[in-house]
């Protein structure tokens, strides 16, 4: 027991240098791919209702008929589509992940002493067949720190929710970009966009995972999307997390810099309340 606990030290240890030095980790298999398939079904069920009402889909449909159908409702109602976006995001399954006890020991392992959620965890399904911008399916190089200005330690941590290789747009990294501080230039689509020298493709260094993998970055860390050039749908889910007791975001009052809030307008004003709460509430 004691050798194996020597041997977990030496690894994590090992992590904590590379990552220091990089700004970056991808370990293989952390989770088991059962729980990895459950949040992209439940994603993909949130869908299938819409699919299956606009008769686009069977219910027994295949995965090349799911993403045919998801096109189609893309293409056809679009509200609908948003809608169901949003929806996968408040997935039970997604933020029970983002609190996974292993993943949170993680990130203690990896740095961050007090770690706290800095915003909502977040799934993505990029396609450029699913987009109206060219951002919406494929994130410009940028750095997250912009976006949430939380601790200099903070952290990014991505998890592919299938095998995700360079034809379907495998994420793509600056090593070592970590260490230059914020790189801002402007604010695209709410990317911070970094300066035109970091920018340049040759920079880039693709990391192609597969279904179970992570990958922790620094906040620091520039990166963006490589180009998804099949017909497929890039499933991905990604989680951000400060540190409270890093001393500079102490010092800076614990900034927040995330607003979410509830839009003041009925979406269907001629919706009877009544009636369908009677119904559903009758004894």
């Amino acid at each position: 027991m004691a050798m194996d606990l020597e041997k977990q030290d030496s690894v994590m240890q090992s992590y904590r240098l590379k990552y220091k030095e990089e700004g970056y980790l991808h370990i293989s298999n952390f989770f088991k791919d059962e729980l990895i398939d459950q949040i992209r079904n439940e994603a993909k069920s949130i869908f299938k209702k819409q699919l299956l009402r606009h008769n686009l889909v069977q219910n027994d449909c295949s995965e090349v008929d799911f993403e045919a159908g998801l096109y189609q409702l893309f293409k056809s109602d679009l509200p609908t589509f948003i809608n169901c976006g949003k929806q996968v995001q408040h997935l039970i399954g997604l933020h029970q992940l983002s609190l996974n006890d292993k993943l949170i020991e993680f990130i203690k392992q990896m740095g961050l002493e007090f770690p706290i959620i800095s915003t909502r965890p977040v799934l993505f399904f990029n396609s450029k067949f699913l987009a109206t911008k060219e951002t919406f399916w494929k994130t410009p190089p940028h750095q997250d720190w912009k976006s949430i200005q939380g601790s200099i330690n903070s952290v990014v941590l991505w998890i592919p929710l299938l095998d995700i290789d360079v034809k379907l747009g495998a994420l793509e990294v600056i090593p070592k970009s970590h260490k230059l501080g914020l790189l801002y230039d402007e604010t695209v689509d709410g990317f911070g966009m970094v300066t035109e020298e970091y920018r340049k493709d040759e920079l880039y260094v693709p990391l192609e995972v597969s279904k179970g993998d992570i990958v922790l970055f620094s906040q620091f860390l520039i990166h963006r999307s490589g180009n998804n050039s099949t017909k497929s749908i890039r499933w991905s889910c990604h989680f951000r997390y400060n540190d409270l007791e890093e001393d500079t975001f102490i010092e800076r009052g614990f900034p927040h810099n995330y607003n979410y809030g509830p839009k003041e307008d009925i979406i269907h004003p001629n919706f009877d309340t009544k009636k369908y709460t009677e119904r559903y509430f009758n004894l």
